[in-house]
């Protein structure tokens, strides 16, 4: 910072006015990036889209029809003049097919289709077609990795049938198929119920991960009195790598979720003690394992430990399940359960050659060497023994100390 003085003559006055000039200079930088930044905010984003310029995309349904992509896009409909003011019964979506040899080219011919440009940053669910999901996934999602609107959080589920069947499908309880399935999914801990809920960014990574393989979710069209009214979640699909190898269902289907920890307020239903034909359930609210593999010579034990807690919600049995003398048996029966799903999914698995469960993930983590030799064969998988340790604990009886049928039992003693 300098000083400069400037001496002025006027009306026989001597003035002498002194200037910090490093101040000034400062000062005119300052205006002069204040002025550059505001300029850049004015002129905007130079890759905005108008709402009015694009066709939203809710869901893709993927199939491969005569060794061609076959694409199936929903569209949400922009609202008319007559939907904005409310009522009306058409369908807020508009569905559109169309074929390629890759994915691209299937959805270039879908923007031929479209008097708007398809918009995937809204994507909830992409569905793969049972035949397409057996040839591979992943050449279907290399498009959707790249595409830089396309959204990593969409869902990925498969169907038995067609992706397009099930993406046209229409149902009582909603009006969106594609928003109905991702809702099914991702509201399942609400509905205590068990999924996978396995996204984009999931699928990407797994399958870039030696030694585990994915498992999707199922939907499939579910009929009440005697059509199709709503979906339902069927169980899970079994890949190896990228394709497709078989499904597995009802209780079996959730050791994944076991292994991963992801079985909070999932609902367990047992025997009750002494009395093999009523039943409990049970709702999970803690859960926790804890998976570390242990070699031995040429075998592999999977040692898995299971810590859970939960209420007893529901009962068919005139027991006090809390009492000591019961307790226990609830609790291995629990116990027992878990177990029995974690073995019998891993066994479906291994018959078809799948490691779902990571195994040869945790090997090459603790065994690095040891995973070297066996990696490339599915093999290792028949050297798996499992050692589960469940510890399960029953808290209390939902919101109630007595349920009604023990006071109904002891009134009638």
């Amino acid at each position: 910072m300098k000083l400069r003085t400037i001496t002025k003559i006027g009306n026989g006055k001597i003035e002498h006015i002194i200037i910090l000039t490093g101040v000034m200079t400062n000062m005119r930088i300052t205006k002069c990036c204040l002025i550059m930044f505001f300029l850049f905010l004015l002129s905007g984003c130079w890759d905005k889209k108008e709402l009015n310029e694009v066709a939203v995309v809710m869901g893709v349904g993927i199939d491969k029809v005569d060794k061609e992509y076959k694409i199936t896009a929903q569209v949400i409909k922009p609202p008319t003049g007559e939907q904005a003011g409310g009522g009306g019964s058409e369908l807020p979506t508009w569905s559109v097919s169309a074929t390629g040899r890759t994915v691209l080219g299937a959805i270039r011919n879908l923007n031929e289709l479209s008097p708007r440009r398809l918009y995937f940053a809204h994507l909830q669910v992409i569905i793969f077609g049972d035949e397409l999901a057996r040839e591979g996934i992943a050449p279907a999602i290399a498009w959707f990795e790249r595409d830089r609107d396309s959204r990593a959080g969409a869902l990925l589920v498969v169907t038995k049938g067609t992706a397009e069947d099930l993406l046209n499908q229409k149902i009582e309880l909603g009006n969106v198929s594609s928003k109905s399935m991702s809702e099914l999914i991702e509201r399942s801990t609400i509905r205590q119920i068990s999924a996978m809920e396995i996204k984009l960014r999931d699928l990407m990574t797994i399958l870039s991960t030696p030694g585990i393989e994915p498992v999707l979710d199922v939907i499939n069209p579910k009929e009440i009195r005697g059509k199709v009214e709503t979906f339902e979640l069927d169980g899970v699909a079994i890949f190896n790598k990228d394709k497709l190898k078989g499904y597995v269902y009802g209780s079996d289907a959730t050791g994944t979720e076991i292994i991963n920890s992801k079985l909070n307020f999932s609902i367990i239903e047992g025997k009750c003690p002494k009395q093999e034909e009523e039943y409990f359930a049970f709702q999970i609210t803690d859960f926790l394992s804890k998976v570390k593999p242990e070699l031995k010579g040429e075998r592999i034990t999977l040692k898995v430990n299971v810590t859970l807690e939960g209420n007893l919600l529901d009962q068919t049995c005139p027991l006090d399940l809390l009492k000591t003398e019961y307790l226990h048996a609830v609790e291995k029966e629990i116990a027992m359960n878990i177990k029995n799903s974690v073995e019998n999914e891993f066994q479906v698995a291994k018959n078809l050659g799948s490691d779902i469960y990571g195994v040869g993930r945790e090997v090459r983590r603790f065994y690095p060497e040891y995973w070297k030799e066996i990696r490339g064969s599915s093999d290792y998988l028949n050297r798996v023994d499992f050692d589960i340790k469940v510890k399960s604990n029953l808290r209390r009886s939902g919101l109630i100390i007595d349920p009604t049928e023990v006071k109904v039992k002891e009134e009638t003693d």
